[in-house]
């Protein structure tokens, strides 16, 4: 019995000293969780920059006569997982932003309230609506799994319904269990 009970504690402590400590990564960086059956957050990071790459390229901000007033529309998710999109909208509205190539209506419940009660608010008009998609889709090959995510955006001139830009990213994982990217 003692001998069960020594090897069982040598067992233990070999399992718990194999684990590995938690520690602070770049979040832009190759070493972080892979997850294939999810969006993770350095999936939100290169979509959105490369979206928004391709959205300050587009002519449409150079017609406007002042810094366009925009307005996120609705943003569907697609996928079989639940996460919150403003990972997603940040990462393209922030710079946008603090940049000033773009002023933000948000849509905000208390921001909302607040402008309704003020006599004589002068609430901008949008002169653009940012939507979006993201889409799912997932296939494999005996062991070999795959997962694609597709995130879709577009621009709309408020005045004409036209869209002005239209982006697309997509990202594509692919293996036989999650890991950390190198």
């Amino acid at each position: 019995m003692k001998h069960r009970f020594t090897l069982l504690a040598g067992l233990t402590l070999l399992v718990v000293g194999c684990e590995t400590p938690a520690t602070y990564k770049d979040p832009e960086g190759r070493e972080l969780v892979v997850s294939l059956g999810k969006v993770d957050i350095q999936d939100f990071a290169n979509a959105g920059n490369a979206m928004l790459q391709e959205m300050v390229k587009s002519p449409a901000f150079d017609r406007a006569d002042s810094v366009p007033v925009i307005q996120v529309g609705q943003i569907t998710n697609d996928t079989a997982t639940n996460f919150d999109l403003s990972l997603l909208l940040s990462k393209i509205t922030g710079p946008l932003v603090n940049a000033g190539r773009v002023r933000l209506i948000d849509s905000d419940p208390v921001a909302s309230a607040a402008r309704a009660s003020t006599q004589g608010a002068a609430v901008p008009v949008p002169q653009y609506v940012l939507r979006g998609k993201i889409l799912e889709d997932r296939a494999n090959a005996g062991r070999t799994k795959q997962s694609s995510f597709v995130f879709q955006l577009a621009l709309i001139d408020v005045r004409t319904s036209l869209q002005v830009w239209q982006g697309e990213k997509i990202v594509t994982k692919q293996g036989t269990t999650n890991a950390v990217g190198f």
